[in-house]
């Protein structure tokens, strides 16, 4: 074979090992015929119509070119307002807003400006694990902090206060969460936010599932502290349905909105502009929809909760909020990829919880934002893999 002279030349900007485990997961799903999955990240369920029909709109008017970087006056207003109803906190649509190419992206920029080599990042395990990536990829030294399992998985704030030290750049916190549906009480953002301003310390807080929790009401960090050390992410993937749109949002202070986004300025530009138009249209009269997206995931939830309970040697609490449970398998078969490939045998697709942290191990996370039939034929599998082989 002929000599590469030029790719010869280029050292990895990444170790090929660092790529998503997800990856590998999904190249056996393909290879799957008949497969049915719970793994997807995303909502199975329609974006809601008039939003649509806003974004046809939106192109036939011509509408389809670049933005400014942080976004059209028309959606940074709209989120304003959105956020302050839904979330609480004074926020300025004029320098508190960058729209970004979704919540990832929002991620990324935040890490990038706040991030230095040997600095420290608390994290949650289990967790979603790109965090663990971008932060690994600036040089950043991870701690994780365990969520609690107490009759349904909990963030305890104590848990990340007593974690916090001199060192101590950056907590993360996802609530709920990916993919515990573990959920930060009021009281636990206050305490939080207060012990992290008093540190100097700065609290990136991801609350893309925001508007699925089925215990009480959302509490958000927008509402327990000021935005001196807060980056508040959010997406309109999961809220709407709409996760090939890649449109999310950060919510910060000036001096760090500036930062991020003349860094965007070299990575996107902009955000889809299409759907900045639609839901800058949408977003003041989407209650209805919110709370019928709510319900149905709900009710989906207690179908798989369900069940998965009904199955022996089976251990599932309800999630506090989010699109999964975190079912344990444990006493079935110990190793979460173990498990997974016996389900894929059995044609469904779960997400081995050991990709979420050590303490995933023994479980998977089961999706249930989709139509009640799919879980059921899903579920009609999995019962009879599992219960026929006791």
């Amino acid at each position: 074979m002929k000599e590469n002279k030029a790719l010869k030349r280029l050292k990895p900007v990444v170790k090929e090992s660092e790529s998503s485990p997800m990856r590998e997961m999904m190249r056996m799903m393909e290879e799957k015929k008949d497969l049915l999955s719970l793994s997807a990240g995303e909502a199975r369920f329609d974006a809601p119509p008039e939003l649509i029909e806003l974004a046809v709109k939106a192109m036939q008017e011509g509408k389809n070119l670049y933005t400014s970087t942080n976004g059209i006056p028309q959606i940074r207003e709209a989120v304003a307002a959105f956020a302050r109803k839904q979330f609480g906190g004074k926020i300025d649509p004029g320098t508190n807003i960058l729209m970004t190419v979704g919540g990832m992206e929002a991620i990324f920029l935040a890490a990038r400006i706040l991030l230095e080599k040997g600095d420290k990042v608390l994290l949650p395990d289990p967790g979603w694990g790109v965090m663990r990536t971008v932060a690994e990829r600036q040089g950043a030294l991870v701690e994780p902090y365990p969520l609690e399992e107490k009759g349904g998985w909990v963030i305890d704030a104590d848990a990340i206060v007593d974690r916090m030290d001199e060192k101590t750049k950056l907590v993360v916190v996802n609530s709920p969460s990916n993919p515990t549906g573990a959920t930060l009480s009021k009281k636990g953002f206050s305490v939080l936010m207060q012990k992290a301003q008093e540190k100097g310390i700065f609290v990136l807080s991801d609350e893309v599932y925001h508007n699925y929790v089925y215990e009480g009401e959302h509490a958000s960090a927008l509402s327990c502290g000021s935005l001196d050390n807060l980056i508040f992410i959010n997406s309109f993937s999961k809220t709407f349905a709409v996760t090939g749109w890649r449109l999310g949002y950060a919510i910060a202070d000036p001096w760090i909105i500036r930062q991020m986004g003349i860094f965007k300025e070299s990575i996107s530009l902009c955000s889809f502009s299409i759907g900045q138009w639609a839901m800058s249209g949408f977003l003041n009269k989407s209650d209805a929809y919110l709370n019928k997206a709510r319900e149905f995931c709900r009710a989906n939830m207690e179908r798989l909760v369900a069940r998965l309970k009904a199955i022996p040697g089976v251990r599932c609490e309800p999630p506090k909020g989010g699109f999964y449970v975190f079912a344990d398998f444990s006493a079935i078969e110990p190793s979460s990829q173990k498990f997974f490939k016996q389900l894929l045998d059995a044609g469904v697709a779960v997400v081995p919880g050991v990709f979420f942290g050590s303490k995933g191990e023994g479980r998977a996370r089961m999706m249930f934002a989709c139509p009640g039939d799919h879980i059921d034929q899903c579920m009609d599998r999995i019962e009879k893999t599992l219960v026929g082989a006791a």
